[in-house]
């Protein structure tokens, strides 16, 4: 398989999946490395397809009309536990995560945390990671989506209520 099939290979096997697929499950199904597949998967979103990059793997942005609100925060590293639940407890989706910084600008990263139990896996890496709002003394930005505008006023409320919202 040269590089052009492989590439397609990728963008179909990235469209039908229901979960992120790893780099290193991709190269090893279609025999390449795990360098080979991020490389290939750069030219894939430069040539304009919708591949998003989490932290579980890549998946295909699929348009949603689920209504999106940014909500602006600021706290601590130990009150991050206490944030995403809030989110997701409350029946919201955490689409990214975004910073102001002072000499790069706005730097925002996909999250994709849907549920608890994408939760758990995202807060099992927290200790062994730094976090981007440590850029910015805590403050960021999240885009969350949920299934109604009253859901996204809840976990608004909620936010407030645990003094993180901003």
């Amino acid at each position: 398989m040269d590089a052009v099939e492989r590439r397609e290979e990728i963008l179909t096997r990235l469209t039908s999946a229901t979960a992120p697929v790893a780099a290193w499950s991709l190269g090893e199904q279609l025999g390449v490395s795990r360098q080979v597949i991020v490389g290939d998967v750069a030219l894939l979103r430069a040539a304009g397809h919708a591949i998003r990059a989490t932290n579980r793997g890549y998946l295909v942005a699929r348009p949603s009309d689920r209504p999106r609100r940014s909500v602006a925060v600021q706290h601590s590293r130990a009150e991050i536990p206490a944030e995403l639940s809030a989110i997701v407890e409350s029946g919201g989706r955490v689409l990214d995560v975004s910073v102001e910084h002072r000499l790069y600008g706005q730097i925002t990263v996909d999250l994709l945390i849907e549920d608890t139990e994408d939760l758990t896996h995202f807060l099992a890496r927290l200790p062994d990671s730094s976090v981007l709002a440590e850029l910015t003394n805590g403050w960021h930005t999240h885009t969350i989506e949920a299934d109604s505008e009253q859901v996204l006023d809840e976990i608004e409320a909620r936010l407030q209520a645990l003094g993180l919202l901003r």
